[in-house]
């Protein structure tokens, strides 16, 4: 299993890149393009595009290479902050990454290759570095930079573990151990730990990010894949797989819920949270996995967003890909021509968990926005079975820059409590492989395309009347000194205590972990202090009643979490505990029911059908109760059908064992019907690229387009589908009883030079027939159907709405 990589060697296999950073909605285009034909030069270039500048060239601010002290002079901050620079170049270069380790040194994943011009030239030469910054004299900046690694295929991936660091070139997961003597840091062994890692696809749809969570397993954004370190000598989790091992550990691999596209965050509770490209960050509003127990159903686990779209720029951004299009830049004349609307390239979010800022923003949902030079942040609010937000600063950013170059790509909270800027500082965000021939030219005609890989910065955001916590020094801790440290006021300490004691598997801090519940009244050490006692296999009948009799819900929802490690004799004392807790506390009744999947006591499916029964209606109710079901779906129904009075949980029973997106009308159609379908699966992953919008198995893609289940706008019309595909639509619209209003406007396909009759009535009826549709038993769409809607909507020149049928 365990192979040692020769430095030359990590070039090899590379793949074609794109964009980290997601630009600009993938391949969504506006319907109100016109599409006469159009010569293409770069591969971002679509035929029936007229590329054509919103904001004259000549009006657009210069962009030129500021110094530091001149990038700082650029930035906006809300009153009360301070933005200091910790690091630029030459000490840091590119960077796309980083994690701090227990002494807060910062290790950067440092992407020195990325598009040194628009033709990406030497892209793929393994130059890419892991480095370490250190702030030795303790004034706040660096002063020490160690290159660990220097021979990576465009870095992605870093995170702290036992005896070493994780991190991944473009294809491939690794371990590399660290070796430190007299304050030396060396790289040791270097092995492959996942070589499926990142295999495949593009750089923006690459697993990335490792993200320790409160679960105690590395989580990842654009991947389903989670990890975790198990010692030699302890047990693997069940539904998972050993992939590696080295004298520290063993790592195994399971699945998990996908999720995001670049960088992941947690709040002090481990859920989750991430962002798609035109989004800001979305919250799980339960834990990670909690719909994933019962073997024979497949939910997606659902994200919201953390409050609209929308940003506010302080400088015009008309360098994105698709600039030219109605719709992504603000057009009306004033101080806000030529600023970007919403979101286009949101990177590496997080949920700000540090002591640093006054306690009214201690929670706050904080996005970066690379193509608009600012950082975006929100309040998350709680609902009942999902997650919202609004701004903090209403119509204004907390931070914003009128330098063009500033590329914030990902953010931490600290150790010293402030919030960590990585800012690549890069003049070409978007990969050859999408560039549009518009970006091009804004790029030339500003020289973005100069130094773009010996430039990079670091910054921190600060609240100005607040002095830093001082630098941690928790490598030279035992565990037992490690422990009060679960109830530090910064998530970042706590998070780390925690990682390094679980990964310790020293059991005899136990009993110094359960004097802590005991004695704190801060609810999230508590919730810290039980995953601790989860993470080393020490959860025990006592402690878990008394975090259920806690007077925090948080707390209780741990405890029912942390307690499916109780052993089974004292299964039935929990869940008869548990039953009264419950009592109108819909949180609580909510994650109860997903658990009891681990349980073996006949009052469990009492959980279950009070859940149900109290809170029908409401988000994930019948989805956590049917996971927590885990293999014993038949068990409970022959007890409590007749009592059932949700039909959406009925549904999901009646379709146990059939996935989705597996599940197809093909053999029921005409043979005509069938070859159509063929060709129009084709089609759907292909030129016409509704896969990039609505995703490869239909089921939709946050921020884009909706899914196609059951969608009422595939299903019930030929003749309203057909109108749709040939001249688009535009939100907002209801799809299954939802909402559905995100700024992509579906593209028609009337003037589409490569798409026929045919070839829209084959999209058509493969939509209509797939993914548990079967719109079309025994029959298809025709190219007849589909000619003569276009002839009855021949005078329709603008995408269709929602109220025009």
């Amino acid at each position: 299993m365990n192979k040692t990589i020769a430095p030359k060697t990590l070039a090899l296999n590379m793949l074609k890149e794109t964009s980290i950073f997601l630009v600009l909605f993938c391949l969504v285009f506006q319907a109100s393009v016109s599409y006469a034909s159009t010569p293409t030069k770069n591969k971002g270039d679509r035929p029936s595009h007229v590329m054509k500048d919103i904001v004259p060239k000549d009006k657009i601010p210069p962009a030129p290479i500021l110094s530091v002290v001149q990038a700082l002079d650029a930035f906006v901050v809300q009153e009360g902050f301070a933005i200091e620079n910790v690091v630029a170049e030459p000490n840091v270069f590119n960077p796309v990454a980083m994690s701090f380790d227990g002494n807060g040194r910062m290790w950067v994943a440092e992407m020195t290759r990325y598009m040194p011009d628009t033709q990406g030239t030497g892209e793929h030469v393994p130059e890419g570095n892991i480095a370490v910054l250190e702030d030795v004299d303790g004034d706040g900046k660096v002063d020490k930079r160690t290159v660990f690694l220097s021979d990576i295929v465009l870095p992605r991936t870093i995170a702290l573990v036992k005896g070493g660091i994780f991190y991944a070139d473009h294809t491939q997961l690794f371990f590399a151990e660290v070796i430190e003597e007299n304050g030396i840091i060396s790289a040791g062994i270097r092995e492959v730990a996942d070589p499926d890692y990142a295999k495949g696809g593009n750089l923006e749809h690459k697993p990335n990010t490792m993200l320790y969570g409160m679960d105690n397993w590395y989580y990842n954004a654009k991947s389903a894949d989670k990890y975790r370190v198990v010692p030699h000598s302890g047990v693997i989790p069940s539904s998972s797989t050993e992939i590696y091992r080295n004298q520290y550990w063993i790592l195994v691999k399971a699945k998990s819920d996908w999720r995001g596209q670049w960088g992941l965050s947690m709040d002090d509770y481990g859920r989750l949270y991430h962002n798609g490209n035109s989004s800001p960050i979305s919250g799980e509003y339960l834990m990670p996995g909690a719909l994933r127990h019962n073997p024979e159903y497949w939910p997606k686990m659902p994200a919201k967003w953390i409050g609209s779209n929308l940003i506010y720029s302080v400088r015009m951004n008309p360098g994105v890909n698709r600039g030219y299009m109605d719709g992504i830049l603000i057009q009306e004349q004033g101080e806000h021509w030529g600023k970007l609307r919403g979101f286009t390239a949101a990177s590496g979010s997080v949920v700000y968990r540090g002591d640093n800022f006054p306690e009214q923003y201690y929670g706050m949902a904080i996005t970066p926005e690379p193509a608009g030079n600012l950082i975006s942040a929100r309040y998350i609010q709680e609902n009942q079975g999902e997650l919202s937000g609004i701004e903090v600063f209403p119509n204004k950013e907390i931070l914003a820059s009128k330098d063009e170059r500033f590329r914030p790509v990902n953010l931490y909270t600290a150790p010293d409590g402030s919030l960590y800027l990585l800012d690549m500082y890069h003049g070409i965000l978007q990969h050859k492989e999408f560039l549009t021939t518009y970006l091009s030219e804004q790029i030339h005609a500003r020289e973005l395309d100069k130094h773009n890989n010996t430039m990079g910065r670091i910054y921190r955001l600060r609240y100005s009347e607040k002095a830093l916590a001082s630098q941690p020094q928790l490598h030279s801790l035992n565990s037992k000194q490690l422990v009060p440290y679960l109830a530090h006021e910064n998530g970042w300490w706590r998070d780390t205590a925690r990682r390094l004691i679980v990964q310790s598997n020293d059991v005899s801090v136990v009993p110094d972990i359960k004097a802590l519940l005991s004695n704190t009244h801060d609810h999230r050490a508590k919730v810290n202090a039980l995953w601790s006692l989860y993470g080393l296999q020490a959860v025990d009948l006592k402690t878990a009643l008394n975090a259920l009799s806690d007077t925090h819900t948080k707390v209780k929802v741990a405890a029912v979490a942390t307690a499916v490690l109780l052993p089974k004799n004292v299964h039935t004392a929990f869940i008869e505990a548990l039953l009264k807790e419950m009592a109108g506390n819909f949180e609580l009744s909510l994650n109860a029911a997903a658990y009891m999947y681990a349980f073996d006591a006949p009052e469990k499916f009492l959980v279950s059908f009070n859940t149900l029964e109290s809170f029908s209606g409401l988000p994930l109710v019948a989805e956590a109760v049917a996971s927590g079901l885990g293999t014993e779906s038949a068990r409970f129904l022959a007890g409590y059908r007749e009592r059932i009075n949700n039909s959406v949980f009925m549904n999901i029973m009646n379709n146990l064992g059939k996935r989705p997106e597996e599940r197809t009308n093909r053999a029921q159609l005409s043979s005509l019907g069938q070859a159509l379908y063929d060709k129009g699966k084709a089609l759907y992953n292909g030129k016409a690229a509704c896969a990039g919008c609505h995703g490869v198995n239909g089921d939709g893609v946050d921020g884009l387009g909706p899914t196609f289940w059951s969608s009422e706008w595939v299903i019930e019309s030929k003749e309203r589908l057909g109108k749709v595909l040939l001249h688009g639509l535009s939100g907002p619209i209801w799809v299954n009883k939802r909402l559905i209003n995100t700024p992509a406007v579906m593209p028609g396909l009337k003037n589409h030079p490569d798409i026929d009759n045919e070839e829209l009535a084959a999209i058509a009826t493969y939509i209509r027939n797939s993914w548990g549709n079967a719109a079309d038993i025994d029959g298809h769409v025709s190219a007849e159907e589909i000619k003569k809607v276009r002839e009855q909507t021949a005078n329709i020149e603008q995408p269709y709405t929602q109220k025009d049928f």
